[in-house]
């Protein structure tokens, strides 16, 4: 598969089909992960791959808890449209709608969830000016790209999941000291294929400093 065709092609799958999905495609997978760019080949990344029916449970239950509680939040969302929120009160009480209406029950059923952990270090530099601990989450971003293409590629769906409370989450995976839980990554043979959803023309993202 052309990247520019799994670039525009690939969708986020929230339905999956109860088969198993063979190591060397996890493997593929996570070695896609391993080949993305990080500030001075840094590679502050760890995984923890999860098959076991017990441990999607315990990650439902987790990802419930962190629902009801609501104390995280995803400030800027907007589905396409623009959404004219006169607060920051009213933008927190609309995703708050929106996630009471989001089933995540496809935990349940999706056959590998991949925990993508973050490994900070100050001495990674991401500017001549700053050194700071984001970077991790930079490169990270890209390992995950990276695996959401090549499972795509490899005729899996998946999907980029964040959906919990952090602290509770790394406990679970027993995650240590210092290293941070930036995404769960869901992956298995779809049931369906999401429609394509809008993009903004480039034209409305871009300039061009010398024109």
């Amino acid at each position: 598969m052309d990247v520019l065709e799994a670039i525009k092609s690939r969708r986020s799958h929230r339905a999956f089909a109860v088969r198993a999905v063979e190591a060397e495609k996890i493997e593929a997978i996570l070695e896609a992960a391993c080949w993305a760019p990080s500030p001075a080949n840094s590679q502050p990344w760890e995984f923890v791959v999860i098959t076991s029916e017990e441990s999607r449970q315990r990650l439902l239950g987790l990802a419930e808890t962190a629902r009801a509680e609501g104390s995280f939040a995803i400030h800027g969302y907007s589905y396409i449209r623009p959404l004219p929120f006169a607060s920051d009160e009213e933008e927190a009480e609309a995703q708050t709608e929106s996630l009471k209406r989001y089933s995540i029950l496809f935990l349940r059923d999706v056959p590998v969830i991949v925990a993508v952990i973050g490994l900070p270090s100050p001495r990674v530099q991401a500017t001549e000016e700053t050194a700071t601990e984001d970077a991790y989450k930079y490169a990270c971003a890209a390992a995950i790209q990276n695996m959401l293409l090549a499972s795509h590629a490899l005729g899996l769906g998946s999907l980029w999941f964040t959906l919990f409370k952090e602290d509770q989450m790394r406990q679970f995976l027993n995650v240590g000291d210092g290293k941070r839980l930036v995404a769960l990554i869901c992956l298995g043979y779809p049931l369906t294929t999401p429609k394509s959803p809008d993009r903004h023309p480039v034209s409305a993202k871009t300039r061009y400093l010398d024109k």
